[in-house]
């Protein structure tokens, strides 16, 4: 199933809601600096359940991940939880749901 015509994108700078309402994401774009770090994508808000973790590289620049197949489904709309300063951006890359 390919979802092309329909993606959309939403970026954010600091923890927050990226997208509202039932979503399935298909990826994600980050930038950090050159110290390893991470960040979490959560469904029903700050406190919500965490549906993807992510560890990134130590090196600075820009990185994506790629969810293949259908994405990953997010119920309840996406919370990305920038709590490590060394993430400067993540991108969501969604279908479904509507930017925050």
């Amino acid at each position: 199933m390919s979802f092309a015509s329909d993606l959309s994108a939403k970026t954010v700078t600091a923890s927050g809601d990226a997208v509202n309402g039932r979503t399935r994401v298909q990826g994600v774009y980050f930038t950090t600096t050159v110290t390893g770090s991470s960040f979490t994508l959560r469904t029903g808000g700050s406190s919500g359940t965490v549906l993807l973790s992510l560890t990134t590289p130590a090196a600075a620049g820009a990185h994506d991940l790629i969810i293949p197949d259908d994405g990953i489904l997010f119920t309840d709309g996406v919370y990305v939880d920038l709590a490590d300063v060394n993430v400067t951006s993540v991108t969501v890359l969604f279908v479904g749901g509507a930017a925050a």
